[in-house]
């Protein structure tokens, strides 16, 4: 007699409600449930944390000031890394040059926090289904290559840690043992980010950084 085939249990799918405030992490968590019950969903107050579990989700929504990322810049790099994802930006800022800019990284949507949960299950439901939620035609979602912004999106999230990194103050030495590189290879990223960027030195790459934070 032949054994039984083994049952394999499927991993079920995510969505990461990624917010540093508890009641904007439940809101969205209580949208999601009546969008897309389907989904496991993952709460996280970081872009570290949300990591952990990107890989196997589907969906993600994610709020622009977190504790490790305080602007639209973190997005590129993370659909770099985990480009399956689906990304709704769920932001404070009523405010349509950052919509704009959201757009501009990829991400498949935007929404203000203070949208209602019935038009936020409908964005849900509508990113999730492979179409983008914006207030404005994608067409239009340009930057000028010239500008801060643009120039800090074309760098790969390898070099995004590092600026990163540059802006709090870490040497060379320090990043390469903070993100497990050789110092030679963030000596590279050093002088792909200035190249990119078009500045002359680290104090020029971090200033622009920070206007385009704030």
């Amino acid at each position: 007699m032949s054994a039984a085939p083994l049952a394999f249990r499927q991993t079920p799918a995510l969505a990461i409600v990624v917010d540093d405030h508890p009641m904007c992490r439940q809101a969205t968590a209580m949208a999601l449930g009546v969008a897309a019950p389907q989904l496991t969903v993952v709460e996280a107050a970081s872009l570290a944390e949300a990591s952990e579990h990107a890989a196997d989700a589907t969906l993600m929504t994610l709020d622009l000031a977190l504790p490790d990322n305080k602007s639209v810049l973190g997005v590129p790099a993370l659909l770099e890394r985990f480009p399956h994802l689906r990304m709704l930006v769920i932001s404070g800022a009523l405010n349509p040059d950052i919509e704009q800019q959201v757009a501009a990284t990829g991400a498949h949507g935007y929404l203000s926090k203070a949208t209602p949960i019935s038009v936020m299950v409908d964005a849900i439901r509508a990113v999730i289904a492979g179409e983008a939620w914006f207030s404005f035609p994608l067409a239009d979602a340009t930057m000028p290559a010239d500008s801060d912004f643009a120039r800090l999106s074309s760098l790969t999230g390898a070099q995004s840690r590092v600026l990163n990194a540059m802006e709090s103050g870490r040497l060379n030495k320090q990043i390469a043992f903070d993100l497990g590189l050789s110092e030679i290879t963030v000596k590279a990223h050093v002088k792909a980010i200035l190249k990119k960027l078009a500045v002359p030195n680290r104090t020029q790459a971090i200033l622009m950084l920070q206007r385009a934070q704030s």
